[in-house]
């Protein structure tokens, strides 16, 4: 139906429906001046037009109108937006410069993230203990000579101070059943070791070949060369810091002798003026990583008795216990876990050498005892969780020890500490408690 607006008074009015032909009527109403409607019977004309168009006609229009629209659509995308406005780069329309992006971009949205600083690969192989270093630590180290260092292990002077920072450490007897030690430093500089003590021959001869700064308090002074410490630090022309820079340290709790400290920093500046501070030739080991998990052995304890017969109710006996975790052996001496006292951590090592040596008495009015470091003999290692057996071999007193495997082949060692403890064949055993 076809409505017909017919408008009159504010009416609408339908008009009857259109027969075959299409007919349009247009209706005007004459209006007056001001816009007000005249009276219909003497101010309007009523007009009435009919348009008659023809089907055909009808579908021609409705086609070129479509054409035309499509035409217009293309003409006006042409010439006024393409030919107008040509395809720009989005940088171009989005006119950031440089400068922006950088601070704001990155200043407000990267300034959290955490910056990955270039790392200097460890490449360097520490001669004494396997330790890896980057070349600029290892230059700075090759600056340095080692620091041997003679630790009281009495009683008294227990926990001692730098233990967990020495590279090698040798412990054997003295005198009176009582064991002390030899540490050498190098990769690490505790600014306290201790307590410090007298040396003896045999540590002579051990800490030979790494030419070290020597810092102890007092030497064995005899008459005969295989026990005359104080003769032979100056015959051997070691570099001797002695107490130079040592202190006592008074806690209520250890007197002299068991209460004298030094430092390894103290020997290096000392070094420095004497000209004893470039690093010295030392003959490598040789060095592995730790063995995987799965190829490691179970877990280990091991007692070694220093002196079966002056055993002092225990006191200097010593047990290694595997730990796991970190693949490396914790060390208790008189049934107490040993500490040390400068970072409060139970002492350790990565490997543990028990190495088999002649002991016999000197028959001097001290008591004092005669090792030989120099030959050869039977070794027993502790590395990676398993007890391996071998021999061990020094040439002369600058020559290192060398180790071996049962089957001739050169020990391997772990990275990190060595410890070292030489064990009478007449007076000392050692024990397997657990595996």
């Amino acid at each position: 139906m076809v409505k017909e607006l017919n408008i009159s008074k504010g009416k609408v009015v339908e008009s009857p429906p259109v027969k075959e032909n299409l007919n349009v009527e247009v209706e005007a109403v004459q209006t007056n001046e001001i816009g007000k409607e005249v009276n219909p019977t003497l101010e309007t004309k009523k007009v009435k037009k009919k348009i008659q168009l023809s089907p055909k006609t009808v579908k021609l229009l409705l086609i070129t109108s479509a054409v035309l629209l499509v035409f217009g659509i293309a003409a006006f995308y042409y010439f006024g937006i393409y030919k107008a406005k040509p395809f720009k780069n989005p940088s171009e329309i989005i006119n950031l410069n440089s400068e922006y992006l950088i601070s704001q971009a990155v200043a407000s949205s990267l300034t959290n993230l955490p910056s990955v600083i270039p790392q200097e690969p460890r490449t360097e192989v520490s001669p004494i203990n396997g330790l890896l270093f980057t070349k600029t630590e290892m230059n700075k180290l090759k600056g340095r000579r080692p620091v041997a260092v003679m630790i009281n292990n009495h009683a008294e002077a227990r926990p001692q101070s730098g233990l967990n920072s020495a590279d090698i450490v040798y412990e054997t007897l003295a005198e009176s059943g009582i064991t002390r030690y030899l540490g050498i430093f190098w990769s690490e500089a505790p600014a306290k070791v201790g307590p410090i003590r007298s040396a003896r021959q045999y540590y002579l001869e051990w800490l030979s070949p790494y030419d070290p700064l020597f810092i102890y308090d007092g030497c064995a002074d005899t008459d005969n060369p295989k026990t005359d410490a104080c003769g032979n630090i100056s015959s051997y022309n070691i570099k001797k810091i002695a107490t130079i820079g040592a202190w006592r340290w008074n806690d209520g709790r250890r007197y002299a002798p068991h209460n004298e400290y030094s430092s390894i920093t103290n020997a290096w500046e000392y070094g420095q003026k004497m000209n004893w501070d470039s690093f010295p030739t030392v003959k490598a080991w040789k060095f592995k990583n730790d063995a995987v998990v799965s190829e490691r052995g179970t877990k280990t304890k091991i007692n070694i008795t220093f002196h079966q017969r002056i055993n002092n109710n225990g006191l200097y006996d010593t047990v290694w216990t595997y730990d796991p975790k970190t693949n490396s052996y914790l060390l208790q001496t008189g049934k107490q876990a040993s500490l040390d006292q400068e970072t409060n951590t139970q002492v350790f090592a990565k490997n543990v050498v028990i190495q088999e040596v002649s002991m016999m008495p000197s028959y001097d009015d001290s008591g004092r005892i005669i090792q030989d470091t120099i030959g050869e003999g039977k070794a027993v290692f502790l590395i990676d969780g398993k007890i391996l057996e071998g021999t061990w071999k020094k040439i002369s007193r600058l020559d290192r020890t060398v180790y071996y495997y049962s089957d001739g082949n050169e020990v391997q060692f772990n990275r990190g500490r060595i410890w070292i403890n030489a064990l009478s064949r007449s007076e000392g055993k050692f024990a397997i408690i657990e595996q």
